[in-house]
């Protein structure tokens, strides 16, 4: 029997970094003294706070324009699902986290439909890299918007939708790297959806070849999610370097604090490879046909945050037409070998960083503009 002073909430995160973001606020909700119950979509760290899971973060693969529109029937589906369960069981609120193409379309449905109590989005679309407009149509169906980065608020303030910075979750890592020369492994990250893994493969197939003809007695340490493990297992296993695939958290910070270099799909994996303070090469590639119609649109010149705030390439990338087999030899060969180079960019780093970074914990902040609707 449910309790009548129990507050029901639902969440929807269709990546990984939000369902890591939704457990972490979970836990501080769980602190406080309200009676609070969790349903909605996720993956395997908000999976034990929910009371029912309905669909796994493991049923969203696409990663592209292109990709996406070959799932739209399935995506429909889903929403008109979602949008009945939440209609049906009335939740006291609705927080939707990072995933905008798949949100905004189901909160748009919900409202629609005569939801009335409020809703919260946890990280802002990327508005001012493309599709502004977005900015407008969020304002017209959340209460509020939680943002990452302090410069995304005034896209959203325009239109008068409050709007609160609660920082990065990089906050929360321990940076314990340091120059030491002993460290011995170099960090493998392909991507947390199968698409990107598939697509980037190729790509850490070359970087294993390039690191035996380089002779560095490096091993590979790659950190990956429970359901892509043994795909990533099966790629590897002609491998001739030792390689460590771990998705246990304790694991992976245990080796990230003895990994000198880091080979990086582009995403949140490059900015807490950041934090950390480890020389790394950032890569990824958009199906073509996706990579020709954003190319019309995207207002900024390169992929990594820290990149795009400084406008200047800090951390080397490459993306889409430029991620070629001779650019990457180059660049990853110059990972491994510059040292110099490798030191300028720690240093750029840690400069960059006080930039992005809040003094206060924000998942703790998100839990209390979350509870300040309870």
């Amino acid at each position: 029997m449910i309790n009548s002073n129990q507050k029901k909430i639902f969440i929807c995160a269709t990546e990984q970094s939000g369902d890591n973001i939704g457990a972490q606020i979970i836990k501080e909700l769980l602190k406080t003294n309200l009676l609070l119950s969790f349903e909605g979509v996720g993956g395997s760290q908000m999976k034990p706070f929910f009371t029912k899971q309905i669909y796994s973060i493991n049923e969203f693969k696409s990663m592209g324009i292109f990709e996406i529109i070959f799932s739209i029937k399935k995506y429909i589906k889903m929403i008109a699902t979602l949008s009945n369960i939440v209609l049906k069981k009335n939740y006291d609120l609705i927080i939707t986290i990072d995933s905008p193409d798949f949100n905004y379309p189901l909160v748009k449905k919900i409202k629609k439909q005569g939801y009335k109590n409020k809703i919260i989005q946890i990280v802002a679309p990327t508005v001012w890299a493309w599709r502004k407009y977005r900015a407008k149509r969020f304002a017209k169906v959340y209460d509020e918007i939680l943002t990452l980065f302090n410069f995304e608020n005034q896209y959203f303030e325009k239109y008068n939708l409050k709007s609160t910075f609660i920082g990065h979750p990089i906050y929360y890592i321990n940076n314990t790297n340091n120059s030491n020369e002993e460290k011995i492994l170099i960090a493998f990250l392909p991507g947390s959806r199968l698409g990107e893994v598939n697509t980037l493969i190729p790509f850490f197939n070359i970087a294993h070849d390039r690191l035996l003809s380089l002779n560095t007695n490096l091993k590979i340490f790659i950190p990956t999610l429970p359901h892509l493990e043994n795909i990533i297992l099966n790629y590897t296993k002609y491998w001739k370097i030792e390689t460590i695939i771990t998705s246990d958290l304790n694991d992976i910070d245990y080796y990230f604090q003895n990994t000198k270099f880091a080979l990086v799909c582009s995403g949140t994996a490059s900015l807490e490879v950041a934090k950390r303070l480890i020389p790394q090469l950032i890569i990824y590639k958009f199906n073509y046909f996706t990579e020709l119609l954003v190319k019309n649109f995207v207002k900024v010149n390169f992929a990594n945050i820290l990149n795009i705030i400084e406008d200047k390439m800090i951390i080397p990338e490459l993306t889409n037409t430029k991620l070629t087999i001779s650019n990457f030899k180059n660049l990853f060969d110059k990972l491994i070998i510059d040292k110099d180079s490798n030191k300028k960019q720690v240093r750029r780093i840690k400069e960059i960083l006080k930039k992005v970074e809040t003094s206060k914990p924000p998942f703790k902040l998100a839990a209390e503009r979350i509870i300040s609707y309870l």
